[in-house]
């Protein structure tokens, strides 16, 4: 009887180490993340490509450029996804779009979002066309149009307008929301385009935001990040990039705020995740390891970001602007936000436009 006993206890080890070997680092690391719905930053180099995930289903937000559609393809059939239900195209630039024919003819896709431009370039009327030869369902993005999937949702918040003078200016804003947790997904929009969505009113304010055209300082101005006040940050953009991206004014900025702040330049792919009460970030390697942050919890109590008025001349600076630097102390004050700027008789600085 003993020896039975014995003989069993083996074999059921033996059965479950053989299991534990079954399961790739990859599957092993999305045990690990878990949630309701966790977007996942990946690492295309100077590019975007964002894939919401929750409860089975699957929005994918840019490819990257060209040469990267594979690795996104195999990043969402590794995940074990057998269909895509959302792909948004935040615009035509080639480092968002270039990627996405080959995904979407790669992977099932059941619907395409993005916004209507004049754009003719060969990537992007090939793309429509592959859109339109697998019957993908097009819809033009309309601010306020909300879509599920699994168990979260996303907002259309951007763009506004229906005419900008460059293509970053048509790109998709969209708002991903899983129970108390949200996350603020811009693709290329710049100042322009983060005045018109608070001058419209929208409720802004998310727990993570990733930094609009890859951190560049003509994205992500003082009064648009004082109105998101995420928990976190999010930077896409390549290692020692052309462009200098994450340019120094933003970095600055969300320093001010005290928002931690993280570039795929640094950590690879990037995952966010959250189970609708909290948020917690990680990186591919392993190496990056935020703290969680709680819905309702105070955000930035420490902020220092606010606008520097010149009580001699009567205007008002966004705080990395090089004349609000050169003021003297006694003629320096900081204004919390731009309306009290307004109101008490400042004017807005006409180099930087805060």
């Amino acid at each position: 009887m003993k020896r039975y006993i014995t003989m069993l206890i083996a074999v059921i080890i033996a059965v479950i180490l053989t299991s534990c070997a079954l399961v790739s680092p990859k599957e092993a690391a999305r045990a690990k993340i878990g949630g309701e719905m966790t977007a996942h930053f990946i690492d295309v180099g100077q590019g975007d490509s964002i894939l919401l995930e929750s409860k089975g289903e699957y929005v994918l937000i840019d490819a990257g450029e060209f040469d990267y559609g594979e690795t996104v393809l195999s990043y969402i059939k590794d995940l074990g996804a057998k269909s895509v239900k959302y792909v948004i195209a935040t615009h035509p630039h080639l480092d968002h779009a270039g990627g996405l024919r080959t995904v979407i003819n790669g992977v099932r896709t059941e619907n395409f979002i993005t916004a209507e431009t004049d754009s003719d370039t060969s990537t992007w009327t090939k793309l429509l066309k592959a859109v339109d030869e697998l019957n993908i369902n097009y819809i033009d993005a309309k601010v306020g149009d909300t879509y599920s999937f699994g168990s979260s949702e996303f907002t259309i918040m951007g763009p506004i307008s229906d005419s900008y003078d460059g293509y970053n200016g048509y790109s998709v804003v969209v708002k991903a929301v899983c129970g108390d947790i949200s996350m603020l997904l811009t693709g290329d929009a710049e100042i322009l385009n983060e005045k018109e969505m608070l001058d419209a009113g929208e409720d802004l304010s998310a727990d993570l935001l990733k930094c609009g055209h890859h951190g560049s300082s003509n994205a992500t101005c003082t009064r648009f990040l004082q109105a998101v006040d995420p928990a976190f940050a999010v930077i896409t953009c390549g290692k020692s990039n052309e462009y200098g991206h994450p340019h120094k004014q933003t970095k600055e900025k969300l320093e001010l705020l005290g928002c931690p702040y993280y570039t795929t330049a640094d950590y690879g792919t990037i995952t966010a995740s959250t189970d609708g009460k909290s948020l917690s970030l990680s990186s591919s390697d392993g190496s990056m390891r935020s703290d969680v942050y709680k819905a309702g919890e105070p955000k930035n109590t420490d902020s220092r970001l606010s606008f520097i008025g010149n009580k001699s001349s009567l205007y008002f600076h966004d705080p990395t602007c090089d004349t609000a630097k050169s003021i003297s102390p006694e003629n320096k004050i900081e204004i919390d936000t731009y309306e009290q700027a307004l109101k008490s008789g400042y004017k807005p600085c006409r180099a930087c436009d805060p």
